[in-house]
């Protein structure tokens, strides 16, 4: 799995990686429920967090799941599908626990697959 360094956009070249952004219509609640992520676009996908062991996470079709880790990057990321096939992602939820991630961010503003995956392409490294 490929880690991705959290850069600001101004970061020169390597600004073409995805990094966290803050929500300031967020910045008031009590605990951190919501946050965003540029994509190497500069296009932003806002999302849900979840602790990495809170199933709620996995529950959701149609979304784009990224594990991140306690440094504030993504690890991973996948589709959760239209029907959250749910031992597909508890695999995927272990997987990425193990990895160090501490926390699924879930988008679920991305409408068909194509959205997905585009959103996947944008905020996951070059290979």
């Amino acid at each position: 799995m490929a880690a991705l360094a959290a850069l600001s956009p101004s970061s020169g070249p390597q600004a073409q990686i995805a990094h966290e952004i803050p929500m300031r219509s967020a910045a008031h609640l009590a605990e951190r429920r919501f946050t965003a992520w540029r994509g190497r676009s500069g296009r932003r996908y806002v999302a849900s967090v979840f602790p990495v062991h809170d199933t709620h996470a996995l529950t959701f079709t149609d979304a784009v799941l990224l594990a991140v880790s306690p440094e504030r990057t993504i690890l991973a990321a996948r589709e959760s599908g239209p029907f959250g096939v749910a031992a597909a992602m508890s695999r995927w939820r272990d997987t990425v626990a193990l990895a160090g991630a501490c926390e699924i961010h879930v988008h679920l503003l991305a409408e068909d697959g194509a959205s997905r995956r585009a959103a996947l392409r944008d905020l996951m490294p070059e290979a």
